[in-house]
Protein backbone atom coordinates (compact mmCIF):
# COMPACT_ATOMS: atom_id res chain seq x y z
CA UNK A 1 0.00 0.00 0.00
CA UNK A 2 1.26 3.40 -0.88
CA UNK A 3 2.01 5.83 1.87
CA UNK A 4 0.31 9.31 1.36
CA UNK A 5 1.67 12.93 3.15
CA UNK A 6 -0.22 15.65 4.35
CA UNK A 7 1.45 19.03 4.93
CA UNK A 8 0.10 22.39 6.12
CA UNK A 9 -2.73 23.18 8.46
CA UNK A 10 -5.59 20.62 8.26
CA UNK A 11 -8.78 23.43 7.77
CA UNK A 12 -11.87 21.03 7.91
CA UNK A 13 -12.37 17.41 7.82
CA UNK A 14 -13.91 15.18 10.86
CA UNK A 15 -11.83 14.96 13.92
CA UNK A 16 -11.05 11.29 15.27
CA UNK A 17 -12.44 11.13 18.35
CA UNK A 18 -9.11 9.33 20.10
CA UNK A 19 -11.15 6.12 21.19
CA UNK A 20 -9.69 2.60 20.64
CA UNK A 21 -12.16 1.76 18.22
CA UNK A 22 -11.09 4.35 15.46
CA UNK A 23 -14.31 6.35 15.43
CA UNK A 24 -14.98 10.07 14.97
CA UNK A 25 -16.41 12.58 17.08
CA UNK A 26 -18.53 13.92 13.50
CA UNK A 27 -17.55 17.17 13.73
CA UNK A 28 -15.24 19.12 11.45
CA UNK A 29 -12.12 21.24 12.67
CA UNK A 30 -13.88 24.53 11.97
CA UNK A 31 -16.39 23.69 15.15
CA UNK A 32 -13.71 22.47 18.01
CA UNK A 33 -11.49 25.22 19.90
CA UNK A 34 -8.21 26.48 18.92
CA UNK A 35 -5.04 26.13 21.52
CA UNK A 36 -4.20 29.08 23.87
CA UNK A 37 -0.82 30.50 23.20
CA UNK A 38 1.12 32.29 25.63
CA UNK A 39 4.16 34.14 26.61
CA UNK A 40 5.31 34.94 29.61
CA UNK A 41 8.61 37.44 30.57
CA UNK A 42 9.71 38.44 34.08
CA UNK A 43 11.11 42.18 34.26
CA UNK A 44 12.42 44.43 37.34
CA UNK A 45 12.65 48.41 37.34
CA UNK A 46 16.06 49.66 35.34
CA UNK A 47 18.86 49.60 37.42
CA UNK A 48 19.95 53.47 38.12
CA UNK A 49 22.66 55.81 36.18
CA UNK A 50 26.14 54.40 36.10
CA UNK A 51 28.03 57.00 34.67
CA UNK A 52 31.37 54.58 34.32
CA UNK A 53 29.96 51.35 33.60
CA UNK A 54 31.25 51.05 29.91
CA UNK A 55 34.25 53.29 29.53
CA UNK A 56 36.31 54.04 32.41
CA UNK A 57 38.41 57.42 32.54
CA UNK A 58 40.02 57.79 29.68
CA UNK A 59 41.55 60.11 26.71
CA UNK A 60 42.32 59.71 23.48
CA UNK A 61 45.40 61.90 21.44
CA UNK A 62 43.52 61.06 17.73
CA UNK A 63 40.60 59.92 16.28
CA UNK A 64 40.31 56.41 18.15
CA UNK A 65 38.40 53.98 19.57
CA UNK A 66 37.23 53.77 24.07
CA UNK A 67 38.16 51.01 25.98
CA UNK A 68 34.87 49.35 27.18
CA UNK A 69 36.51 48.70 30.57
CA UNK A 70 33.73 49.69 32.62
CA UNK A 71 32.29 47.35 35.37
CA UNK A 72 29.22 46.82 33.39
CA UNK A 73 31.41 44.96 30.21
CA UNK A 74 32.55 41.71 29.64
CA UNK A 75 34.64 39.43 27.21
CA UNK A 76 32.44 38.01 24.52
CA UNK A 77 33.84 36.13 21.96
CA UNK A 78 36.78 37.56 22.81
CA UNK A 79 35.79 41.31 22.71
CA UNK A 80 35.16 43.62 25.70
CA UNK A 81 31.31 44.52 25.04
CA UNK A 82 28.53 46.25 27.03
CA UNK A 83 25.75 43.60 26.45
CA UNK A 84 23.53 42.66 29.86
CA UNK A 85 21.00 40.31 28.38
CA UNK A 86 23.65 37.72 27.67
CA UNK A 87 26.57 39.07 30.23
CA UNK A 88 27.58 36.73 32.89
CA UNK A 89 29.04 40.26 34.00
CA UNK A 90 26.37 42.33 33.87
CA UNK A 91 23.46 39.88 33.46
CA UNK A 92 21.47 40.78 36.17
CA UNK A 93 17.19 41.00 34.40
CA UNK A 94 17.11 44.97 35.56
CA UNK A 95 19.97 45.35 33.75
CA UNK A 96 18.81 44.14 30.39
CA UNK A 97 16.43 47.34 29.57
CA UNK A 98 17.60 48.94 26.11
CA UNK A 99 18.04 52.49 27.41
CA UNK A 100 20.05 55.90 26.61
CA UNK A 101 24.08 55.94 26.93
CA UNK A 102 25.91 58.85 28.63
CA UNK A 103 29.31 60.24 28.03
CA UNK A 104 30.85 62.12 30.53
CA UNK A 105 33.82 64.82 29.89
CA UNK A 106 36.05 66.69 32.12
CA UNK A 107 37.25 69.56 29.67
CA UNK A 108 35.04 71.01 26.46
CA UNK A 109 34.95 68.43 23.67
CA UNK A 110 32.46 70.01 21.89
CA UNK A 111 34.35 69.40 18.64
CA UNK A 112 34.41 65.72 18.76
CA UNK A 113 31.71 63.74 17.65
CA UNK A 114 31.68 60.43 19.44
CA UNK A 115 30.02 57.33 17.91
CA UNK A 116 28.52 54.70 19.51
CA UNK A 117 28.05 51.42 17.97
CA UNK A 118 25.97 48.23 18.96
CA UNK A 119 21.94 47.30 18.65
CA UNK A 120 18.67 48.62 18.94
CA UNK A 121 15.76 46.55 20.97
CA UNK A 122 15.53 44.63 17.97
CA UNK A 123 18.77 43.34 18.17
CA UNK A 124 19.40 45.18 14.57
CA UNK A 125 22.59 46.86 14.82
CA UNK A 126 22.21 50.51 15.30
CA UNK A 127 25.04 53.87 15.38
CA UNK A 128 24.20 56.95 16.94
CA UNK A 129 26.60 59.99 16.49
CA UNK A 130 26.39 62.17 19.31
CA UNK A 131 27.95 66.14 19.87
CA UNK A 132 31.04 65.65 22.67
CA UNK A 133 29.49 67.46 26.23
CA UNK A 134 31.43 70.81 27.54
CA UNK A 135 32.21 69.87 31.36
CA UNK A 136 29.34 68.05 31.60
CA UNK A 137 27.17 64.84 30.42
CA UNK A 138 25.23 64.40 26.88
CA UNK A 139 22.85 61.50 25.89
CA UNK A 140 22.05 59.41 22.97
CA UNK A 141 18.61 60.15 21.79
CA UNK A 142 15.90 59.56 23.86
CA UNK A 143 14.00 57.49 21.14
CA UNK A 144 12.32 53.87 20.71
CA UNK A 145 14.87 53.48 17.54
CA UNK A 146 17.71 55.15 19.13
CA UNK A 147 18.20 53.40 22.50
CA UNK A 148 20.88 50.59 22.96
CA UNK A 149 20.36 47.01 24.00
CA UNK A 150 24.42 46.73 23.68
CA UNK A 151 27.54 48.62 22.54
CA UNK A 152 30.00 46.74 21.04
CA UNK A 153 32.35 50.57 20.47
CA UNK A 154 32.53 53.89 20.87
CA UNK A 155 34.70 55.76 18.58
CA UNK A 156 36.17 59.68 18.36
CA UNK A 157 36.08 61.74 15.45
CA UNK A 158 39.80 63.84 17.29
CA UNK A 159 41.71 63.51 20.22
CA UNK A 160 39.45 64.56 23.28
CA UNK A 161 40.22 67.66 25.34
CA UNK A 162 38.54 66.41 28.83
CA UNK A 163 38.96 62.97 30.52
CA UNK A 164 36.02 61.01 29.44
CA UNK A 165 33.67 58.41 31.06
CA UNK A 166 30.93 56.56 29.61
CA UNK A 167 28.01 54.52 31.14
CA UNK A 168 24.54 54.09 31.27
CA UNK A 169 21.90 56.98 31.64
CA UNK A 170 19.27 57.17 34.42
CA UNK A 171 17.30 60.76 34.02
CA UNK A 172 13.85 61.10 34.92
CA UNK A 173 11.45 60.69 31.64
CA UNK A 174 13.92 58.37 29.92
CA UNK A 175 12.55 55.69 27.77
CA UNK A 176 13.69 52.16 28.27
CA UNK A 177 12.40 49.04 26.42
CA UNK A 178 12.49 45.72 26.42
CA UNK A 179 11.95 42.88 24.16
CA UNK A 180 8.73 40.28 25.48
CA UNK A 181 8.45 37.75 22.58
CA UNK A 182 6.92 36.99 18.99
CA UNK A 183 3.07 37.39 18.18
CA UNK A 184 2.29 35.58 14.90
CA UNK A 185 1.34 37.26 12.24
CA UNK A 186 -2.84 36.82 11.98
CA UNK A 187 -2.84 36.02 15.15
CA UNK A 188 -5.79 37.25 17.96
CA UNK A 189 -4.48 38.29 21.46
CA UNK A 190 -7.36 37.21 23.96
CA UNK A 191 -5.67 38.56 26.85
CA UNK A 192 -2.55 40.16 28.99
CA UNK A 193 -2.27 40.62 32.48
CA UNK A 194 0.20 42.43 34.29
CA UNK A 195 1.42 40.88 37.87
CA UNK A 196 3.40 43.42 40.08
CA UNK A 197 5.10 41.57 42.92
CA UNK A 198 7.30 44.28 43.87
CA UNK A 199 6.32 48.38 43.74
CA UNK A 200 8.08 50.55 41.51
CA UNK A 201 10.03 53.20 43.42
CA UNK A 202 9.08 56.24 41.05
CA UNK A 203 6.21 58.21 42.08
CA UNK A 204 4.19 57.18 38.74
CA UNK A 205 5.40 54.29 36.11
CA UNK A 206 3.71 54.70 32.87
CA UNK A 207 3.97 51.36 30.65
CA UNK A 208 2.90 50.56 27.34
CA UNK A 209 3.06 47.65 25.70
CA UNK A 210 3.60 47.49 21.93
CA UNK A 211 6.43 47.17 19.15
CA UNK A 212 9.10 48.46 17.52
CA UNK A 213 7.32 51.14 15.18
CA UNK A 214 3.99 51.77 17.54
CA UNK A 215 4.89 51.92 21.36
CA UNK A 216 1.64 51.31 22.28
CA UNK A 217 0.50 48.83 19.29
CA UNK A 218 -1.49 46.64 22.26
CA UNK A 219 -2.22 48.49 25.26
CA UNK A 220 -1.71 51.07 28.02
CA UNK A 221 -0.80 50.18 31.39
CA UNK A 222 -1.94 53.12 33.87
CA UNK A 223 0.76 54.37 36.51
CA UNK A 224 -1.03 53.02 39.06
CA UNK A 225 -0.85 48.94 38.07
CA UNK A 226 2.84 49.40 38.92
CA UNK A 227 2.88 51.73 41.45
CA UNK A 228 0.91 51.08 45.05
CA UNK A 229 1.33 52.21 48.30
CA UNK A 230 2.89 48.05 49.09
CA UNK A 231 3.61 44.43 47.60
CA UNK A 232 0.43 44.36 45.23
CA UNK A 233 0.14 41.15 42.66
CA UNK A 234 -2.60 42.48 40.41
CA UNK A 235 -3.31 40.55 37.02
CA UNK A 236 -5.68 41.82 33.56
CA UNK A 237 -4.49 45.55 34.50
CA UNK A 238 -4.01 47.00 31.39
CA UNK A 239 -6.22 49.54 29.39
CA UNK A 240 -6.88 49.06 25.93
CA UNK A 241 -8.74 51.75 23.66
CA UNK A 242 -10.51 51.14 20.33
CA UNK A 243 -7.62 51.34 18.08
CA UNK A 244 -5.84 48.90 20.58
CA UNK A 245 -8.66 46.48 20.62
CA UNK A 246 -8.80 45.98 16.99
CA UNK A 247 -5.18 45.51 16.87
CA UNK A 248 -5.61 42.90 18.94
CA UNK A 249 -8.23 41.42 17.27
CA UNK A 250 -6.06 41.04 14.07
CA UNK A 251 -2.42 41.22 14.47
CA UNK A 252 -0.40 42.39 11.31
CA UNK A 253 2.80 44.83 10.69
CA UNK A 254 3.62 45.46 7.26
CA UNK A 255 7.44 45.94 7.04
CA UNK A 256 9.38 46.96 3.57
CA UNK A 257 11.67 45.23 2.70
CA UNK A 258 15.01 46.18 0.46
CA UNK A 259 13.02 45.61 -2.52
CA UNK A 260 10.42 48.58 -1.80
CA UNK A 261 7.85 45.78 -1.03
CA UNK A 262 5.75 46.18 2.16
CA UNK A 263 5.47 42.13 3.93
CA UNK A 264 3.10 41.56 6.64
CA UNK A 265 5.43 40.22 9.25
CA UNK A 266 5.01 38.93 13.21
CA UNK A 267 5.31 41.21 15.78
CA UNK A 268 8.18 41.15 18.17
CA UNK A 269 6.38 42.48 21.21
CA UNK A 270 8.26 45.15 23.64
CA UNK A 271 7.41 46.45 26.91
CA UNK A 272 8.37 50.10 27.53
CA UNK A 273 9.29 52.32 30.51
CA UNK A 274 9.20 55.97 31.09
CA UNK A 275 9.68 56.27 34.91
CA UNK A 276 9.27 59.98 36.41
CA UNK A 277 11.29 59.41 39.57
CA UNK A 278 14.56 57.58 40.65
CA UNK A 279 15.78 54.77 39.19
CA UNK A 280 16.72 51.87 42.13
CA UNK A 281 16.48 48.30 42.35
CA UNK A 282 12.91 47.32 43.74
CA UNK A 283 10.05 46.81 41.20
CA UNK A 284 9.64 43.53 40.14
CA UNK A 285 6.59 42.48 37.36
CA UNK A 286 5.84 39.54 34.91
CA UNK A 287 3.94 39.74 32.15
CA UNK A 288 1.32 37.03 30.69
CA UNK A 289 0.04 37.64 26.94
CA UNK A 290 -2.22 35.05 25.74
CA UNK A 291 -2.81 34.59 21.99
CA UNK A 292 -5.01 32.16 19.21
CA UNK A 293 -2.66 31.78 16.02
CA UNK A 294 -3.73 31.77 13.03
CA UNK A 295 -7.64 33.56 13.75
CA UNK A 296 -7.88 36.71 12.09
CA UNK A 297 -11.28 37.68 13.78
CA UNK A 298 -11.10 41.62 12.20
CA UNK A 299 -11.35 40.07 8.41
CA UNK A 300 -14.45 37.62 9.45
CA UNK A 301 -12.11 34.55 9.56
CA UNK A 302 -14.10 32.36 10.73
CA UNK A 303 -12.16 28.90 11.04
Amino acid sequence: MGTTTFSGPVKSGPVISGSTSGGYRGLDLKDTNWVKNSFVHYFQEPTALDANGICTSQTTSAAANLSLDGALCATINGNSVYAPAVSGTAATADGAWARRISITSSGDDRTVTYTVYGTDINGKALSEAVTGPSSTETQTANTLVGIFKSVTKIATSAATTGNITVGIAGAASDLYARALGILPYQSSVTDIKIHVTEVFNSTADPMEIGKSDDQDYLADVASARTHAAATVAEGNQVDVDATQATAWMSVSQSDTGADSVAYNSDVQVTVLLIPTGTLATTGKAWLELEFMQAKNLASGDTW
